[in-house]
């Protein structure tokens, strides 16, 4: 397909809590990508340098037309 589709991607993220343990949170970002290959490149650029470690558990397509704003 060459227009966008909007996916649905999980992400496991690791953090440390205020005793300094260290933690596993889930995170849940909308993506609109061509393909689930194209979701992950999106999602390692975005999260790069900003986080801990993260590891992207699931990516599936959703059934969202468009998003107004």
């Amino acid at each position: 397909m060459s227009e966008n589709q909007y996916y649905k991607a999980a992400v496991k993220v690791e953090y440390e809590d205020n005793k300094g343990r260290v933690k596993f949170r889930k995170e849940e970002y909308l993506v609109s990508a061509i393909s689930p290959t194209d979701v992950e490149a999106k999602v390692v650029k975005e999260m790069e340098g900003s986080m801990g470690e993260f590891e992207i558990v699931s990516i599936v397509l959703t059934k969202i037309l468009d998003v107004l704003s």
